[in-house]
């Protein structure tokens, strides 16, 4: 029986990933006039209306846990950043060192050209979404499923990791780099650090709030750093 539930986490987890993958492409195309059309404030409320379809249905897949959550959460989230702030340093300073050191030889990863570009095209747009959109659905789409499948946390902190870490590989399909596969390295070094707060905390808007911390950072030091 236990075997058989780890298959039909495992099997929900892949279909909420396809069915991620799906919406994206699919309302991309759907909008695709009207995003194309040249004109920059409705080509960002498309994206925007897009990033809020996925978020409301991944929101509704998931209430049952991110409404009593999030109610917990503003009671005890000074307890939540301050019991975990730590794991999430670790997974930076991983992922900074990892990400330097493999960068060197293989050069900028695909995901962040990507994310850049559209940041310069679409501003208004990628800033909801890095900050708060995103790290919703990521955290609710790479945590919660298999948290409670394996009794084992080491194991469950790893898949979550290395699922959060492939997720972030997408943009390198078709690259033809085989090298750009290193990156799982450093994506997954921050997975594993969200999975471990997940893990003490219980509660998935802990994630989400280290997570938006995490890209608002990042966000910044492209702006500061001038690498548009």
């Amino acid at each position: 029986m236990n075997i058989e539930k780890k298959l039909r986490d495992f099997f929900k987890q892949f279909l909420l990933i396809m069915l991620y993958i799906f919406l994206s492409l699919f309302l991309q195309v759907l909008f695709f006039k009207d995003i194309h059309n040249g004109n920059l404030i409705l080509s960002n409320l498309c994206y925007i209306t897009i990033e809020l379809i996925i978020l409301t249905i991944f929101i509704f897949i998931f209430r049952h846990l991110l409404i009593p959550q999030y109610y917990d959460f503003k009671k005890n989230y000074k307890t939540y950043l301050k019991d975990n702030y730590k794991y999430w340093l670790y997974g930076l300073l991983v992922m900074v060192i990892s990400n330097l050191i493999i960068s060197s030889f293989v050069g900028m990863p695909a995901n962040e050209e990507a994310n850049r570009a559209l940041i310069k095209a679409y501003p208004i747009y990628m800033t909801l979404s890095i900050l708060i959109i995103g790290p919703i659905i990521e955290e609710a789409l790479t945590r919660i499923i298999l948290k409670d499948t394996f009794k084992n946390k080491n194991i469950y902190i790893i898949l979550s990791g290395l699922i959060f870490g492939s997720l972030h590989l997408i943009s390198a399909i078709g690259t033809n780099n085989i090298l750009e596969v290193l990156y799982i390295i450093p994506y997954s070094a921050l997975g594993f650090s969200f999975a471990k707060i997940y893990v003490n905390s219980n509660n998935i808007w802990t994630n989400i709030s280290f997570h938006s911390i995490h890209n608002f950072i990042t966000l910044v030091l492209i702006f500061i750093g001038g690498l548009l």
